[in-house]
């Protein structure tokens, strides 16, 4: 009988598992046991804007094998353009359509629940603790891969204390990577080749990648397959919180999807990236997606099961 993978669709021509986060966790054990090799992503609205100009990060995304929603606005896209009802056309269609959308977007403080029963939302800093776990349970050898101020060596120093039987790996430096994740200079080629032989010589298990989006997803991509290595995952900013270099936001923030308010509070040294990535995620983002329904695009966005 063929094994039954994570469960996918499309939001606005870009794929996105629903899928909850225990099926994550077993697809990952059932890969790591197979030894199939597999790589996650963690697409949020603003990546899936990225997306839909640039081809290449397209094309990772919809390669990997498991692509979660790291991101309540994703939750809400879904339901606003594929689970929720259209309307005939005529002169109220739009009022019509804006009040709806002002329904999913309240949703957010009154019934999350609802909000995410068809794409549940799963944070990527949390998969990947859950997915260290299981490297400790196991005893893999773990390669952090990127780091800009030695957060990776700091992250690994902390997660040592804890999981005692996980073998950790990775380099003080790294290239610099243009918008495709090509090293700029003929330095940055060298240390690129040079690291790409230490992760072949060091067969890890599992390869985390914390690279700005959409590098992260492209070096996947480009490398993965050339490496020695049975699973790989995307994780962004993820070595910053371990390392403690970066604060996590409040429980309260988090429950209703205000993550961004936060890190623009916590990090004014990065005010205006912040700001610019905020816009991305509100207002463009939803009024992108209100700008489908209107127009009626028709993505494919039915979820349904694939053979894996």
């Amino acid at each position: 009988m063929a094994k039954r993978g994570p469960k996918h669709g499309h939001i606005m021509g870009i794929k996105v598992n629903s899928t909850s986060r225990q099926e994550v966790l077993n697809f990952v054990r059932m890969r790591l046991k197979t030894k199939e090799r597999f790589y996650i992503v963690t697409p949020n609205p603003e990546i899936v804007l990225m997306a839909m100009r640039d081809w290449l990060l397209k094309k990772a995304i919809f390669k990997s094998d498991v692509s979660i929603a790291d991101g309540i606005g994703l939750s809400m896209a879904h339901k606003y353009l594929d689970v929720l009802p259209d309307f005939e056309d005529g002169i109220l269609r739009i009022p019509k359509l804006f009040l709806q959308g002002l329904k999913v977007g309240m949703s957010i403080f009154n019934n999350k629940e609802w909000l995410t029963k068809e794409l549940p939302v799963i944070k990527g800093r949390e998969l990947f603790l859950d997915i260290i776990k299981i490297a400790n349970e196991k005893k893999l050898k773990v390669y952090f891969f990127g780091g800009e101020h030695g957060e990776q060596v700091k992250a690994i120093e902390v997660l040592k204390q804890k999981y005692k039987n996980i073998f950790f790996k990775t380099n003080k430096e790294f290239p610099i990577y243009d918008k495709n994740c090509r090293p700029v200079t003929e330095r940055d080629r060298l240390l690129h080749k040079k690291i790409l032989g230490d992760i072949k010589l060091f067969e890890p298990d599992l390869v985390f990648v914390a690279l700005v989006p959409p590098k992260q997803e492209k070096w996947i991509l480009r490398n993965f397959f050339y490496l020695r290595a049975r699973g790989a995952m995307a994780v962004g900013g993820t070595f910053n919180f371990i390392s403690g270099n970066a604060k996590l936001p409040p429980k309260w923030m988090e429950k209703f999807g205000l993550e961004w308010v936060w890190r623009i509070i916590s990090e004014p040294f990065n005010f205006w990236i912040r700001v610019k990535r905020v816009f991305n995620a509100f207002p463009k983002f939803p009024w992108i997606v209100f700008i489908s329904k209107i127009k009626r695009k028709k993505y494919d966005s039915t979820f349904s099961v694939i053979e894996k």
